[in-house]
């Protein structure tokens, strides 16, 4: 069986409304269009050929498929490198601008990840309050479920290991997700250096205290002979005292307890617009995202982010675990990747500060867990 479609069938057949708009509009489709619609043709004919140019092409499909094919995805990864959960994380940074109505102030990526629910406040209040009571907890936990588990008073340096690397990679996470959503045209993203004064009150930084506080950052540095990738090596020499320097002089120099970068994010479309959007988005294989959350759905799919990144997590710390020279562990890190209980604790934290349902439990000699709550 054969059959033979103009431009104009082939796009009222197969094409996106937003390709048909556009083919009514100037008489023919961008070539970028005309590729993604003959994939399409391509899931219900196996050849499919073209003839002529422009508004007089011709295209042949033979061979008509008794089931309709998978759609071919001829991206050079094939979609491999992406964020782990990243549908999930688009639909819901969408979904609360939605619900929001646009209405924001500029946030940290800290108060972002809070107010999309995909952190539990259990993790960052860990981060500013002392954490003697989480570390007696998680030791009872690492006994029970790690088997040869040697207790040590040292253990704190693991959790703050995982308190400053999980959320590093969370965060790191929602601004990837902020960029693809504005490279395209979902959102508008801006960022904006931010500073908490000794009242206590938030405010932009002007131009001048951004540059003075570049200059001091790279002056410290250079006299504790640091690079600034240093700076996420809590543990490494030069690095603690680096951090008291910054904070005594950004409070004498302009009054600053600390500084931070926020991104202030809007949607830019309408709802109408938001769905070509994304309609756009499926016929080329690139980024999607779901609209129209309800309440039910929202909570479903801030949890599948949790599972999927805390496996990720997961992974990359087996990955760590492997690595028994790196010259930033300390001495206790460095025993516990050597006697392979790095990755065990590690599954134990996330599950302790409720960064997922379940891990399957791979490393765990015992039944089940008991978070604290």
């Amino acid at each position: 069986m054969s059959h033979k479609f103009t431009l104009t069938e082939l796009v009222n057949r197969y094409g996106s409304i937003e390709q048909k708009q556009a083919l009514k509009k100037d008489g023919t489709i961008p070539t970028r269009s005309f590729n993604s619609i003959i994939k399409s043709a391509r899931e219900e004919w196996e050849y499919v050929s073209v003839t002529g140019r422009g508004k007089k092409r011709i295209i042949t499909c033979d061979h008509k498929r008794s089931v309709k094919a998978k759609r071919e995805d001829m991206r050079s990864n094939n979609g491999q490198g992406q964020l782990a959960g990243e549908f999930d994380l688009c639909s819901l940074v969408i979904d609360y601008l939605i619900k929001k109505n646009n209405k924001i102030n500029p946030m940290s990526a800290t108060k972002w990840i809070l107010e999309l629910g995909i952190v539990d406040a259990k993790l960052s209040n860990a981060m500013y309050i002392t954490r003697g009571h989480h570390l007696g907890n998680l030791q009872n936990q690492f006994t029970d479920a790690i088997k040869d588990y040697d207790k040590d008073e040292k253990d704190f340096e693991m959790l703050e290991e995982f308190i400053q690397t999980y959320l590093k990679h969370t965060k790191s996470s929602l601004v990837s997700v902020f960029n693809k959503l504005s490279k395209v045209r979902a959102i508008i993203h801006i960022k904006e250096v931010w500073g908490c004064g000794t009242d206590g009150l938030h405010r932009k930084l002007n131009k001048s205290e951004i540059k003075e506080i570049a200059d001091l950052r790279r002056r410290l540095l250079i006299i504790h002979n640091l690079k600034g990738s240093d700076l996420f090596k809590a543990n490494m020499k030069g690095v603690k005292e680096f951090k008291r320097a910054f904070n005594s002089n950004l409070l004498a120099q302009l009054g600053l307890q600390y500084y931070y970068e926020a991104h202030d994010c809007v949607l830019q479309d309408s709802d109408a617009g938001l769905f070509a959007t994304l309609d756009k988005l499926r016929n080329r294989g690139e980024l999607e995202f779901a609209l129209g959350l309800t309440e039910a759905n929202a909570i479903i799919m801030t949890q599948m982010f949790k599972d999927k990144h805390s496996k990720r997590s997961l992974e990359l710390a087996e990955k760590r675990q492997k690595n028994t020279s790196n010259r930033s562990d300390t001495d206790r890190i460095r025993r516990l990747k050597q006697m392979q209980h790095y990755a065990p604790m590690w599954e134990v934290l996330l599950e302790y500060f409720r960064c997922t349902s379940y891990l399957g439990k791979q490393y765990n000699d015992a039944n089940t867990i008991q978070s604290e709550c």
